[in-house]
C-alpha cells in the first residue's frame, strides 16, 4: 500500500458510481486514481466530497503493472474551492492543470511542483498575500517545474539571485521578490521560449 498526497487536476465519471481523477502527488507526480463510489443520485457518495482543486490523503495498492490505481482510502485535508468564485483564475487555474498533467511523468516525485501548485492554488483562491497576478503565478509553477525537472539554464549575479528568491517564494507560498512588473511578462515569454526548447506541452 502507497500514501501520499494529492491534488485533484481533472475527474470523470468512471462506471456506475466511480470516478476516474488525475492529479498530482509530491512522491509519485502524475497519479490516476479510480474511487469507487464517489458519485450517487443523493450526492451521498461514500466520497462524494471529490472535486477539483481539492487535496487529499490518499492510500492505494500498487500492483506493479500499469498507471491507473484503485483508491483504497481517501481523506479530504485542504479544499480550494474558491478558485472557481472568479472565472479568471478559475481558467488560469485549468491552464496550470493542463501543463502539469501534460508534462508530469508517472512515478517520478515532484515535491518542489507540488508545493508551488498548492501556493498558486492559495493566491488563485485570495486566501495567500500579498495577492499575487495571474501572470506571476503562472511563472511561479512553470519556474519551479523546470527547475525541479533540470531545464532552468543557470542564470549569472543578480538575475540567478533573482530566480532563486522567486523560486523559494513559490514553494513556501512566500512574498515574490519585487521588480517593475513588465519583467514577469518577459520572465513568462522566456519560460515559454524553454518549454518549447524542451518540447514540453503547453
Amino acid at each position: 500500500m502507497i500514501s501520499t498526497q494529492f491534488i485533484i487536476l481533472d475527474k470523470r465519471p468512471y462506471k456506475e458510481t466511480a470516478m476516474l481523477v488525475n492529479g498530482i502527488s509530491p512522491d509519485c507526480g502524475k497519479l490516476s486514481l479510480v474511487i469507487k463510489k464517489a458519485q450517487s443520485v443523493s450526492g451521498k457518495g461514500e466520497f462524494s466530497g471529490v472535486d477539483l482543486f481539492r487535496e487529499f490523503d490518499v492510500t492505494y495498492r500498487d500492483s506493479g503493472s500499469g498507471t491507473l490505481f484503485d483508491a483504497e482510502n481517501i481523506e479530504l485535508t485542504a479544499a480550494f474551492d474558491g478558485v472557481s468564485d472568479n472565472l479568471r483564475n478559475f481558467k488560469m487555474a485549468g491552464k496550470i492543470s493542463s501543463f502539469l498533467l501534460k508534462n508530469l511523468a508517472d512515478g517520478v516525485p515532484v515535491p518542489f511542483t507540488y508545493d508551488a501548485l498548492r501556493s498558486v492554488l492559495a493566491h488563485l483562491c485570495g486566501v495567500a498575500s500579498p495577492a499575487w497576478s495571474l501572470e506571476q503565478c503562472a511563472v511561479v509553477i512553470k519556474m519551479v517545474f523546470l527547475y525541479e525537472n533540470g531545464m532552468l539554464p543557470e542564470q549569472q549575479g543578480r538575475q540567478q539571485e533573482f530566480v532563486e528568491a522567486l523560486i523559494a517564494a513559490g514553494i513556501e507560498c512566500g512574498e515574490l521578490p519585487k521588480c517593475n512588473p513588465e519583467y514577469y511578462t518577459s520572465l513568462n515569454n522566456w519560460l515559454n521560449t524553454l518549454i518549447e526548447y524542451n518540447h514540453l506541452e503547453r
